[in-house]
């Protein structure tokens, strides 16, 4: 995989945590960890977005499912209002 150099800046307990790891013998550079992470972040994510494509096709797809989202929504904004935080932008 082909990689390019950045500039970043991180918390400093967290370049402590990647220099650990080097050290430890468990990643080869602090880019490792931080490769490893981005990429189960980005795995994470895209289980998270497939979860919510299927749930939004699932209601699409189920009539009394709509009906309920659009009652939890509207007794939200209601809730919303009442609460004086108007309605969501």
């Amino acid at each position: 995989m082909t990689t390019k150099p950045v500039s970043v800046t991180i918390e400093e307990h967290l370049l402590e945590y990647a220099n650990a790891e080097v050290a430890a013998g468990r990643a080869r550079s602090v880019s490792a960890v931080v490769n490893a992470a981005l990429a189960r972040q980005a795995e994470a994510d895209r289980e998270a977005d497939a979860a919510v494509r299927t749930a939004v096709q699932t209601v699409r797809s189920d009539p009394a499912a709509t009906a309920k989202v659009r009652r939890m929504t509207a007794h939200l904004l209601t809730q919303r209002e009442q609460a004086g935080l108007g309605a969501a932008g």
